[in-house]
């Protein structure tokens, strides 16, 4: 794909999904992730936000995501550095029963901002989409954030990655709560988990969806600077 700085890769999306959006079909593809919608919305989406957070507007940086079989999504080249400075990123979802809120808004037009969602039977047999509304606590939510962002990260830490490579993870935000208890509970989580482990990631970064929490940690034991 192509190389593009920070500010041009969010510009791109944000066009990107105005353009699908207009089109028939176009909102169902997105929310549904047919197609190209499945890449622009798994990769793509937690890529601009973390451009956004992590870079701004600077010119001198370049993301370019990649596709093919290499164990990482994302080539990112910093020309501020002689010579240019190049690292990699993966990128994961930690985002649960998310499918499940965005299959109950295809499907009956809305879905519960809080709560969760019971699916009984299958795709091609007596599907049912049961809403089970109310206020989860902050604890629980946290408590789910933690389990869902240590499940996808314990996947990633059995992998053998290329040096200089960071791991970028996205879960799902729940306004209704502080964000700085969110962040700092979910950096205290990452910290106590990884700082007596030999990680090979860089930095581990993780965001929010919607962009609203960004958050950056480096393992005290990297070999690596930058």
């Amino acid at each position: 794909m192509v190389e593009r700085t920070p500010q041009e890769l969010v510009e791109w999306f944000e066009r990107k999904i105005q353009e699908i959006t207009q089109q028939e079909g176009g909102k169902s593809a997105i929310r549904m992730r047919e197609g190209y919608c499945k890449q622009l919305m798994e990769e793509i989406y937690p890529l601009s936000i973390f451009a956004f957070w992590q870079f701004g507007d600077k010119s001198d940086v370049t993301l370019q995501p990649v596709i093919g079989s290499q164990n990482y999504d994302v080539l990112i080249i910093d020309r501020a550095s002689v010579p240019p400075y190049e690292s990699k990123l993966e990128i994961t979802l930690a985002l649960g029963d998310e499918y499940l809120k965005r299959l109950m808004l295809q499907e009956k037009g809305w879905s519960p901002i809080s709560g969760y969602i019971e699916k009984t039977g299958t795709k091609n047999k007596d599907r049912h989409l049961t809403p089970h509304l109310g206020v989860r606590g902050l604890e629980d939510y946290l408590d789910k954030q933690i389990n869902l962002i240590g499940q996808a990260l314990a996947v990633k830490l059995q992998k053998e990655y290329e040096t200089n490579t960071s791991l970028l993870i996205m879960f799902e935000d729940a306004i209704a709560f502080d964000e700085t208890d969110i962040k700092e509970t979910l950096y205290c989580f990452i910290k106590n988990k990884l700082e007596t482990e030999q990680t090979q990631f860089l930095h581990l970064y993780l965001v929010s969806s919607p962009k609203r929490i960004f958050i950056k940690w480096t393992p005290n034991n990297t070999s690596h600077s930058h």
